[in-house]
């Protein structure tokens, strides 16, 4: 069984890049927020996100194409390609769920002044509808979805799913700007604590 990583970013953290390299498209999503602290964190994940599936395909994280489903799911255009992932951010922190061959879903929140409880039945809610592209409204499919809590830190809560009835081996990982090689590539280094 083909491992899972789920990779790690702390978005107020380190020189991620400029949007200047992001399709028009992101940038015009980008330019739509109106506070500067969450316009600098939407620009971080998705740098994050480029990074990570960059190391994957072997290319540079501005040349990562992608394209959205009928409800906005991030998905590689190439229909042949076995790589499936999901993003979710949440304050300051990004969780990045990369398999092979399987849908998954991933959710983070930050935890505010409900009960603990809400914010993990929310996110494992969210993953499953994430793995499987279906918005808040709609009902989620019959198909056997593996779902797990994640450690995401003191004040957040996280969860996991993917398609089928296991959780494959899970491997964490920290998406961080390699400052040596350059802002747009990541250092894949072992999640602290893994």
């Amino acid at each position: 069984m083909q491992p899972l990583h789920v990779w790690h970013a702390e978005l107020d953290h380190g020189a991620w890049p400029a949007a200047d390299d992001l399709p028009a498209a992101e940038r015009d999503r980008l330019a739509r927020i109106r506070r500067p602290r969450a316009r600098r964190r939407r620009l971080a994940s998705r740098w994050a996100l480029r990074g990570v599936l960059a190391l994957y395909l072997e290319r540079e994280p501005s040349e990562v194409e992608l394209r959205f489903g009928e409800r906005g799911k991030p998905m590689l255009p190439a229909p042949d390609e076995s790589l499936r992932f999901n993003l979710s951010h949440s304050g300051g922190r990004a969780l990045i769920a990369v398999c092979r061959e399987r849908q998954v879903g991933v959710d983070i929140e930050r935890i505010g002044r409900r009960p603990e409880e809400f914010y993990a039945a929310w996110t494992r809610h969210e993953a499953v509808a994430k793995c499987f592209g279906a918005g808040l409204g709609a009902p989620l499919p019959d198909d056997p979805v593996a779902v797990s809590a994640l450690d995401a830190g003191t004040g957040f809560a996280a969860a996991l799913a993917v398609e089928g009835d296991e959780l494959p081996p899970l491997l964490r990982f920290d998406a961080e700007p390699a400052a040596s090689v350059g802002a747009a590539e990541l250092a894949m280094v072992p999640a602290r604590g893994a």
